[in-house]
């Protein structure tokens, strides 16, 4: 499968790839536990993150995955992808569609994903563009909630502890999540096509701030004891923005997350697709169409408020492993056999 990027294009699908699932739930998550400190721990987190694409940047040449280790990562993104699919048709039927059959929502919307996967890679490369003016709405959006933030609910800091308070660290790695397809789109980047450190650092900045921003919004709009309650804050502070042109802008954002999503879905399709058929396979157009219609049956088997819940708590664990702790240990194990993508590419 031929495929090339730009730096541009790399990093907007690790944008979308890392904010499309996540995006109007981490808050809580991240801020049940972290309490008031949640934007400190972000923060230390968010710069364990930049420090990682660093050192995947410097040792991209031994960013190999061996047949085993590729298995693992499909497996896991379509793990991923399900669980997701599931939380996005459940937000659906609460918010928007509560009478419509979760099997149809499904078959719709994926519809649309196998759709797009099945065309040219290009597609799934440039298509996360059409979100950039959604995204700047939507951070209008929100700063209009600013007359009713209350900035001393961030303070004080480091005084109300919990006993698990250090699973806020945990849970906010969920804000990086899917860094580790890095690993996979960075082999396709232009020949010769370089990423100074400068690039890196912008990108990391957008993304932080991009997070950070809704999890200080939720900080100060709610009290702790509110957001325990509320599963997705963004959707509530939305909920409570008056505009003259829409009568509830919480749904019309709903409507810009399920497109986010959508084309987060694509995107990891395309990924898994430069893992799964970097050599030539009969039938790409069937084996998409089997892979969408085993997430339609499962994600719908999934819809349970008591199973996405517990996919909620535990997910996080697999984005520590598969994002952080096994990409190094694949490097530093191949930096230990010599082994570089180049010379993976000409044995095989």
């Amino acid at each position: 499968m031929t495929l090339q990027l730009t730096k541009a294009q790399l990093f907007l699908l690790m944008f979308v790839i890392q904010t499309g699932f996540v995006y109007i739930s981490v808050q809580h998550q991240i801020i049940e536990h972290a309490h008031r400190d949640a934007t400190i721990q972000y923060l230390i987190i968010a710069v364990v993150f930049f420090l990682q694409l660093l050192f995947y940047e410097r040792m991209h040449q031994y960013l190999y995955l061996n047949s085993f280790v590729k298995a693992i990562y499909l497996i896991y993104w379509t793990i991923y992808i399900t669980v997701f699919v599931s939380y996005i048709t459940y937000v659906l039927t609460i918010w928007v569609f509560p009478n419509t059959p979760t099997l149809v929502l499904i078959t719709i919307f994926l519809s649309v994903c196998l759709y797009a996967s099945i065309s040219r890679p290009e597609t799934a490369v440039n298509i996360g563009v059409v979100l950039i003016p959604m995204l700047l709405l939507f951070l209008i959006f929100m700063f209009l909630t600013v007359p009713n933030l209350n900035v001393t609910n961030l303070l004080p800091l480091f005084y109300d502890r919990s006993n698990t308070w250090f699973k806020g660290f945990i849970y906010c790695t969920y804000a990086f999540g899917g860094a580790e397809t890095y690993i996979i789109l960075r082999k396709y980047l232009v020949i010769n096509g370089k990423i100074s450190k400068k690039a890196i650092a912008i990108y990391f900045i957008i993304l932080t701030s991009f997070y950070l921003l809704s999890i200080s919004f939720t900080l100060m709009y709610f009290s702790l004891n509110e957001i325990t309650l509320i599963p997705e804050p963004i959707l509530y502070i939305l909920h409570s923005v008056e505009v003259t042109f829409v009568k509830r802008l919480d749904l019309f954002f709903v409507y810009i997350w399920l497109s986010w999503s959508l084309v987060t879905i694509v995107n990891y399709v395309l990924v898994m697709r430069l893992v799964y058929f970097e050599k030539k396979i009969k039938s790409p157009k069937i084996k998409l169409f089997i892979f969408f219609t085993v997430v339609t049956i499962s994600a719908n088997l999934l819809i349970r408020f008591s199973i996405i819940d517990f996919f909620k708590v535990y997910l996080v664990y697999g984005t520590v492993l598969f994002t952080f702790l096994l990409p190094m240990i694949i490097i530093l194990f191949n930096r230990v056999r010599g082994r570089t993508l180049s010379e993976s590419e000409k044995s095989s």
